[in-house]
């Protein structure tokens, strides 16, 4: 069995050990890479899980900015319901979605729901009275 640690976030192996000042028998591990505090994560199932969390966040922001947050939130309830040992609800899922958009920063870049089903039904609308009008004025 290996003990070399790998990072969660970027899978990288290149970790630096550091000593706090204030708690010396707490070891500190951190990633050169991506410069964040790796936990002693012991089994590999814990390693995959913490991947496979922080993939599904990456893939529910991107959701949110390209589709739209409905999209996001769907996203991340289902396949965080996959993993094993988390059971989330809708109302979890949708604040865990809205705090990784407000910790990224990219609140004003989520795609906002189009307006145009209104519109297109106020068109409709208008056409249908018109051919009504129509119809009985030409009679």
């Amino acid at each position: 069995m290996s003990t070399v640690q790998v990072c969660p976030w970027c899978g990288s192996t290149d970790l630096i050990r550091t000593v706090p000042e204030k708690d010396p028998f707490h070891v500190l591990f951190i990633c050169q890479n991506c410069q964040k505090v790796v936990n002693d994560q012991t089994t590999p199932e814990n390693r995959k899980n913490a991947v496979s969390k922080r993939t599904i966040e990456e893939k529910a922001i991107q959701l949110s900015m390209h589709s739209g947050k409905l999209h996001a939130v769907k996203y991340y309830l289902t396949e965080m319901n996959k993993l094993p040992g988390t059971n989330i609800g809708l109302l979890e899922a949708k604040e865990a979605v809205e705090a990784l958009i407000g910790a990224r920063g990219v609140a004003s870049a989520v795609k906002q729901p189009s307006r145009n089903g209104c519109v297109i039904a106020l068109i409709v609308l208008v056409l249908i009275i018109a051919s009504v009008v129509y119809f009985y004025t030409h009679r």
